[in-house]
């Protein structure tokens, strides 16, 4: 659990006040009471903090002042936390307050339970289809509130994915690449290449304009890699990376998990398109085809349910056939001679007719029997 709390001893965090009427917190920023580190990342720290003036716990995520002092990251991460802070969504995480304190840009998010869906398999075995398509159901539905907003996350990967244990609900993390009308070459320098490699679209990799359907691309491969546990590209260096994204087709989700029902392979491979005009339109059109997958699965997995069921029975009724017959052919005690058949025929029986061989005038070959007297012809 990423939220596990961490010893943080010896660790100096010069961004925080002290801590203010007792000791048993690491210090303050502004009204929050900082308790201990969650968890580090490129960017800062994020900290298990209590809301003094609203009497709650809060995850507390904290830009470092070197961080902070590199030209451009104070603005991206402002971005972030305003990007997510105008998403009021059930499967986006809630962004309660965004500010700056002692020149510390700082943001407050609603503390989950759970875990993100890297590693997912590890902790859970592999998901069967109807839990993928629950996930893809939650994350299709996050990312339309995003969108309608005018938000393109680019950096869709299950590290941004949250599973929260207490709803069982997904929660999308982290807009860190989010850019809310605001041009590429003003947060991360024109032409650049942003995001996590194995999950980047192609027009990403291109260094192109990013609509919608780049998320979409990104979404697939998240499926994609639960389903059968890899990533579908995967290459040794991001420039081997970027041109397999580019030019080389994925592998068949089927050949790596032939549990997946076809449809929602179809499915994920329509995600993965190369050009976004080959994709959904948008996720509100994902969300709505995952239904029709859904029932399209449901029906074959009914099917087949049905055939294994009808191969069992045929299978019972075979094993139970022979089993009767070897019950009749080995039922004797050992050493015992097999039956007469002809023990119940009585020793003395009238004579019987001799019997001579005819031809119908059908031509069909009868037997018949010969009166006394005559010489057996007709």
């Amino acid at each position: 659990d990423v939220y596990k709390r961490q010893a943080s001893t010896g660790t100096k965090y010069d961004f925080l006040d002290p801590p203010k009427g007792s000791e048993d917190h690491l210090g303050t920023l502004g009204h929050y009471q900082v308790i201990d580190e969650l968890g580090r990342g490129g960017m800062g720290f994020v900290f298990l903090a209590k809301d003094t003036r609203l009497k709650r716990d809060v995850a507390l995520k904290v830009m470092n002042h070197k961080v902070a002092a590199t030209p451009g990251s104070k603005k991206r991460f402002i971005s972030e936390a305003r990007a997510m802070a105008a998403v009021h969504h059930d499967n986006v995480a809630t962004i309660f307050e965004v500010g700056q304190q002692n020149g510390t840009p700082f943001m407050a998010m609603e503390l989950l339970q759970g875990s993100t869906l890297e590693n997912y398999r590890d902790r859970n075995g592999e998901p069967d289809f109807h839990l993928l398509i629950n996930f893809a159901h939650d994350i299709a539905r996050g990312l339309a509130a995003a969108h309608a907003q005018g938000i393109v996350h680019r950096d869709i990967k299950p590290a941004n994915i949250w599973l929260d244990t207490k709803t069982n609900r997904i929660k999308i993390l982290d807009f860190g690449l989010a850019l809310a009308q605001t041009p590429v070459d003003q947060l991360s320098g024109r032409g650049a290449v942003v995001g996590t490699p194995g999950y980047l679209s192609p027009e990403q990799a291109r260094s192109e304009p990013l609509d919608d359907r780049s998320d979409l691309y990104s979404t697939g491969v998240v499926l994609y890699e639960l389903a059968t546990g890899s990533l579908p590209l995967k290459s040794k260096t991001v420039a081997e990376q970027l041109i397999a994204i580019l030019v080389h087709p994925p592998k068949p989700l089927r050949e790596r998990n032939e549990k997946i029902p076809q449809p929602l392979a179809d499915l994920i491979h329509k995600l993965m398109a190369k050009e976004p005009r080959d994709r959904y339109r948008s996720a509100s059109e994902l969300d709505q085809a995952l239904e029709k997958v859904e029932v399209e699965c449901e029906s074959k997995s009914e099917v087949a349910q049905a055939i294994n069921q009808l191969q069992l029975g045929l299978e019972q009724a075979v094993s139970k056939k022979k089993s009767g017959l070897d019950e009749l052919t080995f039922g004797l005690g050992a050493g015992d001679p097999p039956p007469n058949p002809f023990e119940s025929i009585p020793d003395a029986l009238p004579p019987a007719a001799p019997i001579a061989a005819g031809v119908s005038s059908s031509g069909v070959y009868a037997a018949i029997p010969v009166v006394p007297g005559t010489s057996g012809q007709m």
